[in-house]
């Protein structure tokens, strides 16, 4: 059962993060009336959020506790997927500088080489190191 459980709360946090999915955990078992302490075992969320949860849940007001959870901006270079989509498939870069540096000149945008890597692996582009 275990298993399942992690699967639910992974797939959850792609989607909410590790806290939203946890909470949404948390309010289901809770609408299904299982007890804190079993709550606890299962999701390790600590029982004073359960009891913060469960009075959020009896008053009918959960959005509260889903403000500004699991929100990131937007990646400014999100605005020009296309084009370096298109340039990158055209000739695709050898090096994460060489990345870096083409992404600068379409988009006068300067970023990391880290972020340029996470940038390049969630659209399943790659460059070398």
């Amino acid at each position: 059962m275990k298993m399942g459980f992690e699967l639910v709360l992974n797939i959850l946090g792609r989607h909410f993060g590790k806290r939203g999915s946890k909470v949404i955990v948390c309010l289901i078992l809770m609408a299904f009336g299982i007890k804190n302490s079993e709550i606890k075992e299962k999701t390790g969320v600590s029982y004073d959020s359960l009891r913060k949860y469960r009075n959020a849940l009896e008053g009918e007001n959960i959005e509260p506790l889903f403000v500004n959870n699991g929100y990131r901006e937007k990646s400014e270079l999100e605005k020009y997927d296309a084009i370096i989509i298109a340039d990158f498939d055209k000739n695709p870069p050898k090096t994460l500088r060489e990345a870096q540096e083409r992404i600068q000149g379409l988009t006068g945008l300067t970023r990391s080489l880290h972020r340029i890597r996470v940038y390049l692996l969630k659209r399943g582009l790659k460059a070398g190191q």
